[in-house]
C-alpha cells in the first residue's frame, strides 16, 4: 500500500480480518486473533511509516545484564511486594504502571489513586514494571508487583513443562494469517513467534494468576488498558470474578483496543467499561452489551480542575506532543515561535515516552528560544491552568485542556483526525500553517461541553459504581448520574 494513510490502512485492516475470518483462528484451544489484532495493526502501520514510535522502548541488550535484572526482580517482588501472598481482599486493582510525579513528591496512578481512599473497603493493587523498574515512592498503598508472577512464568517456560506443542494444522493457520496480510499490505511480519510465546507463556501465567485470584478472593477486578492483559482477564473469568476497566484514554472508532463491529467479538474483554462521559459510549462498538458500558466521570481531572481554580492564565501557547507525531509537531511550534505576529509565550510539552529520547530526535528544540518541559515538572495541569491556548494532534489531553477552558487548534498533519468531532463541533479549530494559526488565534469558539465529556461528581460515582459491582445481587443503575 505505498502512501497509505492511516484511514486507508484501518479500512483495510477491517476489511480483511473480516473477509479472512481472522477471529475464527483457534490455536491451542485459544482464539489468538484477538490477542494480537492490536499490536499487529500497530505493527502494520509502522512498516508502512504511517506511525511512528509512541514510546521509547526500554530493553536490556545483553544477557548477563538480563538475567541480572530477571533475578533482581524476582528477589524485590518475592519479598515484600509478592502479589501471591496477598489474602482476603475486597478488591484488587490492576493499576497503570506510567505513574506521574505530583507536588507532594509521590508517583500517582492517576486513575485509581484519586478514588482508592474514599472506596470504604479492602484492595490489593498489582503493578507490572514500567521501564525496566517502579516509580517510587509511590501513592498507592498496598502495592504489589507482578513480576515475580511473570519472572515464575518466564523459568516455567524454559522447562518445557506443559507447554503447547503447535501441530502442522496451527502452524498453518499462522502462515495463512501472515500470507494475507503481506498480500493485502506488502508487510512481511513473523507471527509465529509472537504467538508462540504468547501461547507459551499464557499457561503459565493463568496457573499463577489463579492461584493468586483464590488466595485475594476479591469479590471485584478493577483494571486500566485491557488489551494486552487477556490472560489475566480469562483467568478472573474462569474464577467468575467481575472485571471492570476504567478509561485511560481517548476512545475512538479506529481504537482497535475497544471497536470490534459488526460480528467481531473477544472474549477477553472487561465486563464492565467505566468512561469519563456519556460521549465516549458512542465511539466505539465495544464487545460488550451497552448497559454495561457505564458513566462515571474522571476524577484525577475533576480533582485538578477544581486545585488549580484560582490560578490566573496568560497569553501562553502549550503545545501537547505524542511519540508518533512529535516531529511533524516540535517542527511546528518552531516555526510558530519565529512568526512575527505570535506575542504568546511557548510551552512545548512532551510526551513521558519522549523524555529520554527528544534531544536526539527533535535537535531543533535544543536550542528553541521556548521552554521545554521534559519531565514532571511543572504538572501538565498546572500548564493548562496559566495558558490560554493549546495546539495538539490527537492527544487525549487536547480533552483535558477544553475542559479547563483553553482555546484549542489542532494541527492537521496526521490525516483524518479522531478529535474531528471536536473540530464539527467548533470548540477546537483544525489549523495546518502558521498563518492559520495566526488568522485563527482570538476567535470565538463554541463551547466545550465539558459535562458531556467528563461527567460531574466523578469520584462518588467511580465509588458507587464500583461498591455496587462488588455487592452480589445489587444492581447497576447508571441512570441515577
Amino acid at each position: 500500500m505505498s502512501s497509505a494513510t492511516t484511514d486507508d490502512v484501518f479500512q483495510t485492516f477491517l476489511e480483511l480480518e473480516k473477509a479472512a475470518e481472522f477471529f475464527d483462528v483457534r490455536i491451542d484451544g485459544v482464539p489468538i486473533w484477538e490477542r494480537i489484532r492490536h499490536p499487529v495493526y500497530r505493527d502494520i502501520k509502522k512498516e508502512l511509516g504511517v506511525e511512528n514510535e509512541a514510546h521509547t522502548s526500554s530493553t536490556i541488550k545483553s544477557k548477563p545484564k538480563q538475567y541480572l535484572h530477571v533475578l533482581q526482580s524476582f528477589v524485590t517482588s518475592a519479598v515484600d511486594k509478592n502479589p501471591l501472598l496477598v489474602t482476603d481482599k475486597n478488591f484488587l486493582t490492576y493499576g497503570h504502571a506510567r505513574r506521574k510525579q505530583l507536588k507532594d513528591d509521590l508517583w500517582w496512578d492517576i486513575y485509581f489513586d484519586p478514588i482508592y481512599e474514599e472506596l470504604d473497603v479492602d484492595f490489593a493493587y498489582l503493578e507490572k514494571q514500567y521501564q525496566n523498574g517502579h516509580l517510587t515512592p509511590a501513592k498507592t498503598d498496598n502495592i504489589k508487583y507482578r513480576d515475580i508472577i511473570h519472572s515464575l512464568a518466564r523459568v516455567w517456560r524454559k522447562t518445557g513443562i506443559d507447554i503447547p506443542q503447535f501441530n502442522a494444522t496451527e502452524l498453518d493457520q499462522i502462515d495463512y494469517i501472515e500470507d494475507q496480510i503481506e498480500e493485502e499490505f506488502k508487510v512481511k511480519l513473523d507471527l509465529t513467534e509472537q504467538v508462540r510465546y504468547k501461547l507459551e507463556i499464557r499457561r503459565p501465567l493463568h496457573r499463577l494468576y489463579q492461584q493468586m485470584l483464590r488466595r485475594i478472593d476479591p469479590k471485584l477486578v478493577l483494571l486500566v488498558v485491557s488489551y494486552g492483559r487477556e490472560t489475566f482477564i480469562e483467568s478472573c473469568s474462569e474464577m467468575d470474578i467481575p472485571v471492570a476497566e476504567l478509561q485511560h484514554g481517548i476512545i475512538h472508532p479506529k481504537h482497535l483496543g475497544y471497536t470490534y463491529p459488526g460480528t467481531r467479538d473477544k472474549i477477553t474483554f472487561p465486563d464492565y467499561l467505566l468512561v469519563w462521559g456519556d460521549y465516549w459510549k458512542t465511539q466505539a462498538t465495544f464487545p460488550i452489551p451497552d448497559d454495561r458500558v457505564l458513566t462515571v466521570g474522571y476524577p484525577y481531572l475533576e480533582r485538578s480542575i477544581n486545585q488549580y481554580e484560582s490560578t490566573s492564565s496568560q497569553e501562553q501557547i502549550v503545545f501537547i506532543s505524542q511519540g508518533t507525531i512529535g516531529e511533524e509537531l516540535s517542527k511546528f511550534a518552531v516555526e510558530v515561535d519565529r512568526h512575527s505576529e505570535i506575542d504568546h509565550d511557548i510551552v512545548y510539552k512532551l510526551h513521558p515516552g519522549e523524555y529520554d529520547r527528544w534531544q536526539d530526535e527533535y535537535p531543533w528544540l535544543v536550542n528553541a528560544n521556548f521552554e521545554v518541559i521534559d519531565g514532571s515538572e511543572p504538572p501538565l495541569y498546572e500548564l493548562f491552568s496559566e495558558s490560554s491556548v493549546q495546539v495538539g494532534v490527537y492527544s487525549t489531553a487536547i480533552y483535558e485542556g477544553l475542559a479547563f477552558d483553553l482555546e484549542t487548534y489542532v494541527y492537521d498533519c496526521a490525516g483524518p483526525n479522531v478529535l474531528e468531532p471536536l473540530i464539527e463541533e467548533g470548540s477546537a479549530e483544525l489549523i495546518a500553517s502558521v498563518d492559520e494559526l495566526v488568522a485563527a488565534l482570538g476567535t470565538e469558539k463554541n463551547s466545550f461541553k465539558s459535562d458531556y465529556y467528563f461527567a460531574p461528581n466523578a469520584t462518588e460515582n467511580v465509588c458507587d459504581i464500583l461498591e455496587r459491582l462488588a455487592d452480589e445481587g445489587t444492581p447497576y443503575q447508571e441512570d441515577c448520574y
